[in-house]
């Protein structure tokens, strides 16, 4: 039996849940993985990336969709240009095989959750990744955003990692 990843894990989840009908925000797209998942899917993908070559490594990948719409910017705007969607993804950390200095932050990240439930639209996955001392602040800020608004959220972790630093996944609907 072959070992599901937490970003396998994290498309079957999507697949429970996104129609063909709907418009997803991709807010990290990095090498394009989930956006390529998520343009097989869904009517429309607006993806997000501070990083110029992560925008160029997705374009690459996703090249014959043209139901994707990419924003070389913060996730922190995504309230600000885009006002229809249906979900919203994030898979947090650094872009593999890039500088693992340049990583999300908890303030950037929770900035975004923040705008995100004032809108009280849609659904939000997040792929956390606490291996990285970036990574498990941003996990632990994330929980605590949660909990100190009372949103019901699932945490989803892989069934064979147990380890404290493996990555999972935070999905609650607004």
């Amino acid at each position: 039996m072959k070992r599901q990843n937490v970003v396998e894990l994290a498309h079957s989840l999507l697949q429970e849940v996104i129609t063909p009908q709907m418009t997803i925000v991709d807010a990290t797209c990095g090498h394009g993985y989930d956006t390529l998942f998520l343009a097989k899917h869904v009517f429309h993908v607006h993806a997000f990336d501070i990083q110029e070559a992560a925008i160029l490594s997705s374009k690459n990948l996703t090249i014959d969709f043209d139901n994707i719409t990419y924003h070389h910017a913060s996730h922190e705007l995504i309230t600000d240009l885009i006002d229809d969607y249906d979900g919203v993804i994030f898979n947090l950390g650094y872009l593999p095989q890039s500088d693992k200095k340049i990583t999300t932050t908890y303030e950037t990240t929770i900035k975004t959750l923040n705008k995100l439930y004032k809108r009280q639209k849609g659904f939000v996955l997040i792929v956390a990744y606490p291996g990285h001392i970036e990574g498990l602040k941003e996990a632990v800020a994330i929980q605590s955003f949660l909990d100190k608004l009372h949103i019901k959220y699932r945490v989803i972790r892989l069934d064979r990692m147990t380890k404290k630093e493996a990555p999972f996944i935070f999905y609650y609907e607004n």
